[in-house]
């Protein structure tokens, strides 16, 4: 019965196995199919991939020549800005030397408006001067002709008087009476006649004096109307002076402002200076003690170069391990160090195929080789929590490393769980008893699990544990950049000091302008108050001779009225006595018969009187023209036009050869400025090219980026579909499918290397297909391996029976034998038995 239900089991459990064939061998069929499509698909990309790569490796050569020529054409440019800079240089020296001349030039062009001005004024008074000579000569031919005429006149009327005397129509007893009656008034009236004729000279003498003061007080009034004019025109030209100072001290002011803002511009600057002179010190004093020169030799400016381009030509470069984190305290540096080991220098990358790209391109470049951790193909075991719990100074190497999260994985591959312990004792103890580990003291001494101890400190090992300072260095280093790029914005000292000599130029120039108009001011106040002065004196002398004028036109007057009084008792005494004499001539006096009789002689008399008064005024007249000093005027007055123009002469060669030496720096500097132009134009030209060589290299860099992606995707891809390659190996070793090989199965390399034999495959399953083909294709293998797989769950043998049917046959088969034995046995004794 029991062997019944056995075997039941047995057929139970055979089919089982049936169905798992079944099921094995449909899978098997399944997975080889889904190989057959990945390599397929493999493949396809991988020519893709191919024809990218040499895409790109086209684009980088077009970059490489771009960045060439663009560089060249740097180096063009550069050149044409040394020569800008040249030439600004020296139009600037020449600039600053023209600014200098200007105030020289103003100095001059103001000396030469003064002497002008005075040559002018000199010249109008020479000119007036010699009028005035001119009619000095005028005055002195007429004064002698009329003299000469005069006295002609006056001889002439002499002559008629002496032809005329004694021609009175009287008797001659008449006659003789007149003259002795005549004789007789005479000598009655001989000293009232001789009171009149010292009176008469006196009236003379005062008239004439009187007419010397009056010509003396208009000359005085004549000159004071000329220091008049003359002074409205030095107040003009005071106030012109005055206008012109006062702006110029407005722009003195101004400028002045100016330069203390910019003084104080430039001391904030210079101080500002100093200051970032003074970090930038400081920081090359850091730099020194972290020693940054010391390990910073060629090979790693090389590598750090290649990482820099390898980070910018492949997307999924990180960096080093020792650009991406660092120790969260300097004295674990060297810990760390030896720790990570040749890690320390590696270079973390997104996957494999960057990884592979990037060993490819420092092949290419002949750079030296370099490590690379592929983020997400680095298999790494798992922090050990407990290790966290020793107690001590015991600590994971992995917990005092600052990172970015992302790259976790690759700090735990490089340190693993190695612990980091600051003494020796310590570390033997957690290194060499009990649960061993990799520990690392602070000094760099090594203990590892097989009980090996390195330490020391070589001067490599502490140049290599120096590198986690690389960031710090790297932060300095920027921040130096950054001072110095301040530095150079602040603009050189020099050109600072140059605007202020400049602005100081222009203000000791305004100062001149003012210094001279100050003196001019000076000058024509003095001359205005010596105007002032001698109108005063004028004023005064007028004031001197008025009084005198009136008191002599006083004593005239009244000597006029004694004169009258004279003739009138002289005439009263003449009447008395000629009496007689004109009752017998029959006129009521001898006046009247002297004025009726003797009226031609009177008028003769009169009129010699009239003459000689004329002659007399005009001998006055001629010898006061005679003493004028007219001649030494004009003279003095021509040598100081000479020596004005002789200044002048000067003055005008002093500023010619300025303004030669001026216009000289104007033509260097327009020269030199039209040189910089075009030195200008081949720099933007060269710009120009430099900005279309950028472009293109921008568009080749976008080029190799956007390829760069599409390598990324497609490799992407490719590791994809090998990781589901290798996914569906470890499915098959998992399953214990053996999928058939082409290659030697003993060889010993990763299953990922392995060529399958796909000739067992159905053709139809052979056959390229359509992804819409696939996938129905998919559903229909999945449809098949659920039915079997819920066939087989159906069944659920006792999977033992084999086994339990397989040991009941051995237990028979033994029972049979001994059976077999014990009968022989017996057999054997009974024939023994028998035998006796």
């Amino acid at each position: 019965m029991e062997r019944k239900q056995k075997k039941e089991q047995k057929e139970e459990a055979e089919k089982h196995f049936r169905l798992q064939d079944e099921l094995k061998s449909l899978k098997k069929e399944h997975y080889l199919w889904q190989l057959l499509n990945i390599e397929k698909d493999i493949d396809k990309i991988t020519e893709e991939l191919n024809s990218e790569k040499r895409n790109r490796e086209d684009v980088m050569r077009e970059l490489e020549h771009f960045e060439t020529e663009a560089a060249k054409k740097k180096k063009e440019q550069a050149k044409y800005l040394k020569e800008i800079a040249h030439c600004e240089k020296k139009i600037s020296e020449r600039s600053i030397r023209l600014d200098k001349s200007q105030p020289e030039l103003l100095k001059l062009n103001e000396e030469m408006s003064r002497i002008n001005s005075k040559i002018k004024s000199s010249r109008k008074e020479l000119e007036r001067k010699k009028e005035e000579r001119r009619k000095h000569t005028n005055d002195i031919k007429e004064l002698q002709k009329g003299i000469q005429d005069l006295t002609a006149k006056l001889e002439d009327l002499n002559e008629k008087s002496r032809d005329g005397t004694g021609k009175l129509p009287l008797l001659d007893s008449q006659l003789t009476e007149y003259f002795q009656i005549k004789e007789d008034a005479g000598m009655k009236t001989a000293k009232l006649r001789d009171e009149k004729e010292v009176l008469d000279r006196q009236q003379h003498a005062d008239i004439e004096a009187q007419k010397n003061l009056e010509e003396n007080l208009q000359q005085l009034s004549n000159r004071e109307h000329e220091l008049e004019a003359q002074e409205d025109q030095m107040r003009a030209r005071l106030k012109k002076i005055l206008d012109t100072s006062a702006k110029q001290k407005d722009e003195l002011a101004d400028l002045k402002k100016e330069l203390r803002e910019m003084q104080d511009r430039h001391q904030n600057a210079r101080s500002k200076h100093e200051n970032l002179k003074s970090k930038i010190g400081e920081i090359e004093n850091q730099l020194r003690e972290l020693k940054a020169d010391r390990y910073e030799n060629e090979r790693d400016a090389r590598l750090s170069q290649a990482v820099e381009t390898l980070k910018r030509l492949f997307q999924g470069v990180h960096g080093r391990m020792t650009d991406l984190c660092r120790p969260t305290q300097k004295k674990y540096n060297l810990a760390i160090t030896v720790a990570m080991g040749r890690f320390m220098d590696a270079v973390v990358v997104e996957d494999e195929n960057t990884g592979k790209e990037c060993i490819k391109y420092l092949k290419e470049q002949r750079l030296p080789p370099q490590t690379f951790i592929p983020l997400q193909s680095v298999r790494v075991k798992p922090v050990i929590e407990r290790l966290r719990t020793l107690g001590g100074t015991a600590k994971l190497i992995f917990d005092v490393i600052q990172f970015d999260p992302a790259l976790e994985k690759a700090v735990l591959f490089a340190v693993g769980n190695a612990l980091v312990c600051d003494d020796l004792e310590e570390a033997k103890v957690l290194s060499w008893t009990g649960e061993r580990f990799k520990v690392v003291t602070v000094d760099g001494i090594l203990l590892t699990k097989s009980g090996t101890m390195t330490g020391g400190t070589s001067g490599g090992m502490e140049a290599r544990s120096n590198k986690w300072d690389d960031k710090k260095i790297e932060g300095l280093k920027r921040k130096k950049e950054q001072f110095e790029s301040e530095l150079e914005e602040l603009g050189s000292i020099r050109e600072m000091q140059l605007k202020e000599s400049e602005t100081s130029g222009r203000i000791s120039g305004l100062e001149k302008k003012i210094q001279y108009a100050n003196i001019e001011k000076k000058s024509i106040e003095d001359k205005l108050k010596n105007l002032k002065q001698e109108k005063q004196n004028i004023k005064k002398e007028i004031g001197l001779i008025t009084p005198e004028f009136r008191k002599l036109k006083d004593l005239i007057d009244k000597r006029s009225t004694d004169i009258r009084k004279l003739e009138k008792r002289i005439n009263e005494i003449v009447d008395r006595l000629f009496k007689n004499f004109s009752q017998s001539v029959g006129v009521a006096n001898i006046r009247e018969y002297e004025e009726n009789q003797l009226k031609a002689a009177q008028n003769m008399a009169e009129e010699r009187l009239s003459l000689s008064n004329q002659l007399a005024k005009l001998k006055y007249q001629l010898e006061y023209e005679h003493k004028r000093d007219v001649e030494s005027r004009i003279k003095k007055l021509e040598s100081s036009l000479s020596s004005l123009e002789n200044d002048l002469k000067l003055v005008q060669k002093k500023e010619a050869e300025v303004k030669v030496a001026t216009e000289k720096a104007s033509d260097e500097i327009n020269r030199w400025k039209e040189e910089v132009k075009e030195w200008k134009l081949k720099s933007e030209e060269c710009e120009k090219e430099i900005q279309e060589w950028k472009k293109q290299a921008s568009a080749a860099t976008t080029s190799i980026s956007k390829l760069n992606r599409q390598l990324n995707s497609k490799e992407t891809q490719i590791t994809q579909l090998d990781e589901r390659k290798q996914e569906i190996t470890e499915k098959c070793d998992l399953e214990r499918i053996e999928l058939p090989l082409i290659s030697d199965p003993m060889e010993t390399e990763s299953s990922t290397g392995k060529e399958f034999d796909f000739s067992q495959l159905n053709r139809s399953l052979l056959q390229d297909r359509r992804p819409s083909d696939r996938e129905k294709l998919e559903a229909e293998f999945k449809q098949k391996i659920d039915a079997l797989v819920s066939e087989i769950e159906r069944t659920a043998p006792n999977l033992k029976a084999l086994d339990q049917y397989k040991t009941l046959q051995e237990k028979e088969r033994d029972v049979t034998e001994e059976f077999e034995a014990a009968r022989k046995e017996e057999k054997r004794v009974a024939d023994e038995y028998n035998s006796i």
